[in-house]
């Protein structure tokens, strides 16, 4: 995207142009005799970064401005402001003798291939859990190690690095969507004078991160976003689309989550009442229904159900033949990968064969070929109860007595989400059921209920046909997915399934998926170090 300052060449996705320096700012489209239609206008309150205030690193080789407002009506400026750091060649500075820099872009200046205007754009998002993230002041650069206290491996790599604090669980969904959004939206507004191509915008994040990365990813420019956006004052006018999202470990759609746990992990429990046992089978069945009617499909456009076993429930179908394939597929590749006898290794064996036997050693559930050096599963029920034990109580994101904090209305008392559970309990006639109901028909100060939230919180929502959704929103070209296969927090199929629906989606250009073996819920990486692999994969998307 061509930038010069101080004159109008601001190109962002929606098409509109930005006069630089003012507080609000409209351009309208050329119009022809055949068509009339303006494009919406920029408008905001909002400054951009003073010039004449960056600060200079040294160590690190960047300039950077800390404590930027990125909306007119903070909540809490706490977490709603952001930080902008540019690596210093695509910077012409002037010292200001008082510790500040006044700079102006340097065009033709290149790192890596890159330039001041073609530089892609990342921002991580620091809310594992769903928490908020404090905006960056001078002294805590390194308050969250994972995001911060690496700047310059982005830096140094020609990458414009931007860390948006946000609110989060506590104040309920969908503040800290909101809030990134709000972020987005004025990355681009000053995409005229600070170095970075807006178009290029890739987030990326871990646990709780990764499903907001995600969320950004699948709901761009959503108008279900556009109460909560305006009530803080964002920036009007811009797409808050990204280009890319970095997942690792996404906790989301959680409108099934529950479910999908029951399906995979529920068999792996023990010691459960009569009433637990109903609710998980029926838990585990209301997956198989959502699967049937959902619309998954293969690359080939072959669809992917569920059907009715003698062991298990719904343990057959070609999607059960699918998930189980991406697990084999993750084994096979830890096979591929590992020399077993390195004596680096944790647990060292003398060859893969041994290993294999170690993890057969209580039961048979791996076949494996010694001559091809490849494995197969017996059930993903035998995988679970080998390698992915069920470890939160039931029900794992929406029990009873509790809530879920994430939808619950900022006063940290939570309220329930979860309508397949809800309905599930009233069949039953548990206790529970009239307090999920209750809190189930309650509206937020705007109006929206419960199930409106969790579907702003739910990718999938915007991508699958079957979705109310589907096409309401500017979807992400570029898509990487990394979990660890051993993580107890979803089932296998949360990833799987967010894949699947991208795999499908028109305008998607790629999906980067991976499930990671004898990994668990951390930033994973089948191979490498996931700081270089998330750069290098940026560069791939970029630069074609």
């Amino acid at each position: 995207m061509k930038k010069l300052l101080g004159i109008v060449l601001s190109l962002v996705l929606i098409g509109l142009l930005a006069a630089c320096g003012t507080e609000t700012s409209s351009q309208s489209s050329s119009q022809s005799s055949n068509d009339e239609k303006k494009e919406p206008t920029i408008s905001t309150s909002l400054s951009k970064p003073d010039t004449a205030k960056w600060k200079y690193d040294a160590d690190n080789d960047y300039y950077y401005q800390v404590g930027i407002d990125y909306c007119e009506k903070p909540v809490d400026e706490k977490f709603e402001k952001l930080a902008f750091f540019v690596p210093a060649a695509y910077m012409d500075a002037t010292d200001n003798g008082n510790g500040t820099f006044t700079c102006k872009l340097n065009e033709s200046a290149e790192i890596n291939g890159y330039t001041a205007l073609k530089a892609p754009i990342v921002m991580p998002i620091a809310t594992e859990g769903y928490f908020s993230a404090e905006a960056l002041t001078e002294d805590s650069f390194s308050a969250t190690p994972f995001y911060t206290e690496n700047i310059s491996n982005y830096t140094s790599q020609g990458l414009v690095y931007v860390f948006a604090g946000c609110r989060g669980i506590q104040e309920g969904a969908p503040t800290g969507v909101t809030d990134l959004k709000a972020a987005i939206r004025y990355v681009r507004y000053c995409d005229d004078m600070v170095a970075g191509d807006a178009e290029n915008i890739f987030v990326f994040g871990m646990s709780g991160g990764g499903a907001q990365a995600a969320i950004l990813g699948a709901s761009g420019d959503s108008e279900l976003y556009d109460p909560y956006l305006e009530a803080i004052g964002a920036v009007q006018g811009v797409s808050d689309a990204v280009a890319g999202s970095m997942d690792w470990c996404p906790i989301i759609n959680l409108d099934t989550a529950n479910a999908e746990y029951e399906w995979m992990m529920g068999c792996t429990r023990s010691e459960r009442s009569a009433e637990e046992q109903a609710i998980s089978d029926g838990l585990a069945n209301a997956f198989a229904e959502y699967v049937n009617s959902a619309g998954f499909t293969d690359k080939d456009g072959n669809a992917l159900t569920l059907t009715k076993s003698k062991e298990g429930i719904y343990q057959a179908g070609t999607y059960y033949e699918y998930v189980k394939s991406v697990i084999e597929k993750s084994l096979n590749n830890y096979l591929s990968d590992t020399k077993f006898d390195d004596p680096d290794l944790i647990n060292s064996y003398k060859n893969a064969k041994g290993y294999i036997d170690e993890l057969n050693a209580d039961k048979k559930w791996i076949n494996y070929n010694e001559i091809t050096n490849t494995a197969t599963i017996t059930s993903i029920a035998d995988f679970a109860n080998a390698c992915k034990k069920a470890s939160d109580t039931l029900v794992a994101f929406d029990q009873p007595g509790s809530g879920n904090t994430l939808f619950g209305y900022g006063d940290s008392k939570g309220a329930h989400f979860d309508k397949i559970l809800a309905d599930i309990l009233k069949k039953l006639n548990s206790k529970y059921s009239a307090e999920y109901e209750s809190q189930l028909n309650k509206t937020d100060s705007f109006g929206y209920s419960v199930e409106q939230r969790v579907n702003m919180y739910t990718p999938l929502y915007y991508l699958m046909k079957s979705r109310e959704g589907y096409g309401k929103s500017t979807v992400a070209k570029y898509w990487r997915i990394r979990s660890g296969i051993e993580q107890p927090n979803t089932s296998v199929t949360t990833e799987i399934n967010l894949a699947l629906a991208l795999q499908n989606y028109d305008g998607v250009k790629s999906v980067d998926f991976e499930e990671v073996w004898a990994q668990g819920h951390e930033p994973v990486e089948r191979t490498g170090e996931n700081t270089e692999n998330f750069i290098k994969w940026v560069k791939d998307c970029t630069k074609g």
